[in-house]
């Protein structure tokens, strides 16, 4: 006779509150899963809010001292750019030597590349006194960077470096192509500008200038008004009809010819100085 014990068999109600605990337990379960899940989302969404209402911030036009009256600077040449003779410093110039005219915009993609490509040769022949070489800052891609006017200010800060600090403006023209910021982006602040106006040699009296937005409010209009006389100038447009940056003019007429290509612009300038 086998002496094992039948196994106990639960009684009813003990499986009912076995069951009732089970019930108890998944529902406590689905119950964090569920507090879990909507605490997740909600961070997820106030991510999402603070996102789009710092972008709506981030794209807001940034806030600019009024310009005061309109003043031109001295270093001008009868063009409207910033002349440079044999040493470089801004308002000189080469007697007798054809003129070469550059229209940039420091927020322009195509200007550093011409500065990159053509800056060298510009300057030798500068300082042969082949040419005489005259920048002129303008202001068409303000639109491109988030509402900063970034375009304004590099002019304006370039056209007060030629003003106060005339032997440093060709310096601080070609570093501000080499720290040149992408379009649609908010391109440099003043305290960067300036920084760079410092790290070429500029007194400090000027790079604060440049900080404080006294050079934007001192020539901001100016370069405002050089800017649309450019626009409007139909001898300056493309094919196209329009005015856009680089445009190079050589000896009074516009340059048409492949910039990238020195011996097409160097061949130009032989051409002026031949009348």
């Amino acid at each position: 006779m086998s002496s094992k014990k039948p196994a106990t068999v639960p009684s009813r109600d003990s499986a009912r509150a076995l069951a009732a605990t089970m019930r108890a337990e998944q529902a406590a379960r689905e119950k964090r899963v569920k507090t879990i899940t909507i605490a997740v989302f909600g961070v997820a969404v106030l991510a999402l809010v603070a996102a789009i209402v710092w972008a709506v911030i981030a794209s807001r036009p940034t806030k600019l001292p009024e310009p005061g009256a309109l003043a031109t600077p001295s270093v001008v040449a009868e063009s409207g750019g910033i002349s440079l003779g044999k040493d470089g410093v801004a308002g000189t110039s080469n007697e007798g030597a054809p003129v070469v005219d550059v229209y940039l915009d420091y927020m322009c993609p195509w200007c550093g590349v011409f500065e990159e490509t053509n800056s060298s040769l510009l300057a030798e022949m500068r300082e042969a006194g082949d040419i005489t070489l005259v920048i002129h800052p303008v202001t068409i891609l303000d639109r491109l960077s988030s509402g900063t006017a970034f375009s304004s200010r590099a002019a304006a800060a370039a056209v007060y470096v030629a003003e106060k600090a005339p032997e440093k403006f060709d310096a601080f023209n070609t570093a501000m192509f080499a720290k040149q910021p992408e379009e649609n982006s908010k391109g440099l602040t003043d305290r960067e500008i300036a920084d760079i106006a410092k790290s070429v040699g500029v007194p400090a009296a000027v790079s604060d200038a440049i900080a404080n937005l006294d050079a934007y409010k001192t020539y901001a209009r100016w370069v405002g008004s050089q800017t649309e006389k450019a626009s409007a100038d139909t001898k300056l447009h493309t094919q196209d009809g329009i005015f856009s940056t680089p445009t190079i003019v050589v000896g009074g007429t516009k340059f048409n010819g492949d910039w990238r290509d020195q011996t097409q612009l160097r061949a130009a300038v032989d051409a002026a100085k031949k009348g």
